[in-house]
């Protein structure tokens, strides 16, 4: 299995997951467990809220955004030699129902050498984006990746 390690990402490097549906079930169950705010959890309730139905709590996009992560940072043939992310900018832009087709792009946004040998620091833009081609989730996220080893 071959590594993607820091040198080979460039600033502007773009990626795409294949699309998942927001399963009604798995949403609601997420919602009651993690989130139980009436409009993610209570279909009554929510269809009296401002949303006019139930919505995917933020917890339930943000894992949906890792599923679909993993697809572009996992691949069969090769593996991103990532060390741990360690900020976070989020926006839940628009909210996610069940039914939903989501995929996800990564971009590369900036790049630099960390004071620290044999690392690097990315910051990328990871956006969910729905079937109507609008931004759901927008993590503008920093991570720390492994350099080529000596």
């Amino acid at each position: 299995m071959g590594m993607m390690y820091f040198e080979d990402l460039s600033v502007g490097s773009s990626w795409v997951s294949s699309e998942c549906t927001v399963d009604h079930d798995e949403m609601l169950a997420y919602g009651r467990t993690n989130d139980p705010w009436p409009f993610h959890a209570d279909p009554e309730a929510a269809a009296r809220s401002p949303f006019g139905g139930l919505i995917a709590s933020g917890g339930y996009t943000i894992t949906l955004m890792y599923r679909l992560g993993h697809e572009i940072y996992n691949q069969p043939d090769r593996v991103w030699a990532f060390l741990g992310g360690f900020d976070w900018h989020v926006k839940f832009v628009e909210p996610v129902r069940s039914g939903d087709r989501l995929h996800e792009r990564i971009t590369i946004t900036e790049k630099r050498l960390s004071s620290k040998p044999g690392r690097g620091v990315v910051k990328q833009l990871i956006e969910v984006i729905n079937d109507r081609k609008h931004v759901v989730l927008s993590i503008e996220s920093t991570a720390m990746m492994a350099t080529i080893p000596d």
